[in-house]
């Protein structure tokens, strides 16, 4: 799948049974992306964001095990796709989830899971952003200047990371990761990555997402979805009605990196073309 024209733009769809079903999809693809980076470059560069993934990412170890592919976690890097301004043993932290739901079980050194700097919470959202944005720069230099992958949830509204529709964000173009005072969800602060990071700067984007909430989204971002040899695709609707529309990466050139894992729930009443 490629980009055919300036308004074209693909994504991979996998569709699982059922909710219980969607961690064994997600972690088989990362287990791919993940060998295919450490082979190439010696390192694994990955961001995660909250919500329900921590726990879909808790069996991750069993997938690399059951396709017996070394998984080495000690060249993991991974940064948060987007958190929120609290430390990390509050119940808001996407850090604490992660570590709490996939860490306890997979061993990336804990020197290698990057959250935010706790001790600027007391200064400014921005100045959790502007320090979190050299961490993120740092981690992309061991890995050839590209996010190897971001997985991503995307919300009922259609917002992703912390990037929400209509939100002003939504247009930033220089900053790598942004400050958001007002995110219509609770907390109001917090820090995400932006578009130029997702676009321009990440070889791989997974979506992830369960239930019949998502149907609407998926029906309205997804122009045409077709099915060939039981496989999906999706060509993106532009303009895309929602931020998590908005991310097609084409980080190098390439137009093959961006995949919907889904269930059946979530893809209730797409249209599909065989």
């Amino acid at each position: 799948f490629f980009m055919l024209s300036g308004t074209m733009f693909r994504a991979y769809l996998n569709t699982a049974a059922s909710k219980a079903d969607v961690p064994n999809a997600l972690n088989n693809v990362i287990v791919d992306i993940c060998a295919d980076a450490i082979k190439e470059r010696g390192v694994f560069s990955i961001a995660l964001s909250g919500g329900s993934l921590p726990a879909f990412l808790s069996t991750i170890a069993e997938a690399f095990q059951s396709k017996d592919v070394d998984p080495k976690f000690d060249s993991w890097h991974v940064i948060l796709a987007d958190e929120r301004c609290v430390v990390s043993t509050d119940p808001d932290s996407n850090l604490g989830s992660l570590e709490k739901n996939m860490f306890a079980t997979v061993p990336v050194p804990k020197s290698q899971i990057y959250g935010i700097n706790e001790e600027k919470l007391t200064e400014s959202t921005e100045s959790v952003a502007t320090d979190y944005e050299l961490v993120v720069r740092n981690v992309l230099e061991k890995s050839g200047n590209q996010l190897d992958l971001a997985v991503l949830g995307f919300g009922p509204d259609g917002h992703t990371c912390s990037l929400f529709p209509g939100h002003a964000l939504l247009d930033e173009n220089e900053k790598w990761v942004a400050p958001i005072e007002d995110s219509p969800k609770p907390p109001p602060k917090r820090i995400t990555l932006t578009f130029p990071v997702l676009n321009s700067k990440t070889r791989h984007v997974i979506f992830c997402g369960a239930g019949a909430s998502k149907a609407p989204i998926l029906q309205a971002i997804f122009s045409t979805v077709t099915k060939k040899d039981g496989k999906y695709s999706a060509t993106l609707a532009n303009p895309p009605p929602y931020p998590c529309g908005m991310v097609k990466p084409n980080s190098e050139g390439v137009w093959n990196t961006l995949t919907y894992i889904v269930d059946e729930a979530a893809i209730e009443g797409v249209s599909v073309t065989e």
